[in-house]
């Protein structure tokens, strides 16, 4: 078993809250290996770009956190970072989406004897007389000596040296030894990374964004595929509060880590709208509401050049979002609309928020909907709908507050 710590991606779910694990000995590593995923199962031309995409977004988060001495070179595979800083850079690099697992090595010549004498210099701290431990061992090129080879060479020296027990199942240390052609690189411990695809790669998308708990997941969740999000904020004015207005910039400054430059937020003043539904709508309000935040965000999404939304419902979580209302709100735009949490239960997205770190700001009270009615209508009426929507004037009020939109770039506090 490969010692994994700090960052990791299971069930589909990512863990993005960073613990540094110290080390038992202050071993000084020479450089950080990066490994990426379906980045190589692209075509020569598109994998070249991602991963241009991806180094660009490694020297911006390195760079944020204090790095200033690095190298970073791409031989096919892998990414290598060359840096004094490696804890701050190991920091870094969770952050970069794109990214499967890294790694902190040392590196030898592609020799047995080297790769035996860095593998004694590594483990003479770290593996003890009652543990268990395995070597694992790859190759890239030709060599003298096979995969194989260097696993019984290198185990034996470190069963005979440290009088630890081998245990191929579940080992309480594990050395691993990566030979790619000229280079052998030595390492202990495995940071899984985001995954996904680089920063960006997709295009823009518009996030109809909060604060609250399913509106970063989704955002963050997008991010992770490619996606370049802006951050579109419905301000309630008479009907919000200020925290609610803080707690969607708290949180968006949290996202903005995940980013290479920051995240756009538009703020977009929403009274008059709510006034009008609030004068004229009953039992489907939130349905008369979440249409006008899809109309607004089809004109951002028209002005930004975004490809479409995404917003973090989930089928039947709230009487607003049954199926049939979603087809409601579907037929509102004509841009597609992205749910990445539409089959997740509550709880699945707030273990999603705790690893974002956004989970304690998302949770704040800012109070309640002023003009939510006693009952939510779960089979909303299109056509009653759009009578009231002409009745208020409503693509003349989204008009109105598009024009006056505020613009901000948020970046980690």
């Amino acid at each position: 078993m490969i010692n994994r710590v700090g960052l990791s991606v299971s069930t589909g779910y990512i863990k993005l809250k960073f613990k540094l694990v110290m080390e038992k000995a202050t071993m000084k590593w020479d450089l950080i290996l990066v490994r990426y995923g379906e980045i190589g199962l692209k075509s020569n031309y598109v994998r070249r770009q991602l991963i241009e995409k991806l180094k660009s977004h490694i020297k911006k988060s390195i760079e944020i956190e204090g790095v200033e001495e690095y190298k970073i070179e791409s031989p096919r595979g892998r990414v290598f970072l060359e840096t004094p800083s490696i804890e701050k850079s190991i920091n870094a690099l969770s952050y970069v989406p794109g990214i499967v697992s890294y790694s902190p090595c040392k590196t030898v010549e592609p020799e047995v004897a080297s790769i035996v004498d860095m593998a004694m210099q590594i483990s003479q701290d770290r593996l003890a007389e009652n543990m268990s431990f395995a070597v694992d061992a790859r190759r890239v090129g030709e060599h003298e000596f096979t995969s194989q080879d260097l696993k019984e060479i290198v185990g034996k020296e470190l069963r005979v040296e440290s009088g630890a027990s081998v245990n191929l199942d579940d080992p309480d240390y594990t050395l691993t030894i990566e030979v790619r052609e000229d280079t052998a690189y030595l390492f202990t411990d495995v940071y899984s990374g985001l995954g996904g695809l680089p920063y960006g790669v997709q295009g823009k998308l518009i996030s109809l964004f909060s604060g609250g708990m399913d509106s970063p997941v989704a955002t963050a969740l997008m991010i992770k595929r490619g996606c370049d999000p802006i951050a579109l904020y419905i301000d309630k004015g008479g009907f919000g509060s200020k925290k609610e207005r803080e707690r969607a910039v708290k949180v968006a400054e949290k996202l903005s880590r995940l980013t290479p430059e920051g995240l756009k937020f538009i703020k977009l003043d929403f009274e008059g709208i709510y006034s009008a539904i609030k004068d004229d709508a009953d039992k489907e309000t939130c349905i008369l509401c979440k249409r006008a935040m899809y109309k607004a965000g089809e004109r951002i999404n028209e002005i930004e050049g975004a490809k479409g939304l995404i917003t973090g419902e989930s089928v039947g979580q709230v009487a607003s979002q049954t199926l049939d209302n979603l087809m409601t709100l579907d037929e509102s735009t004509s841009i597609p609309v992205y749910r990445p949490l539409i089959g997740f239960d509550k709880s699945q997205t707030q273990k999603i928020s705790m690893r974002l770190g956004t989970y304690q700001a998302s949770k704040e009270d800012v109070g309640g909907c002023p003009i939510l009615p006693e009952r939510v209508a779960t089979v909303s009426d299109p056509m009653q709908i759009k009578e009231t929507e002409n009745k208020i004037k409503i693509d003349e009020e989204i008009e109105k507050t598009v024009e006056n939109r505020e613009v901000d770039l948020i970046k980690p506090d």
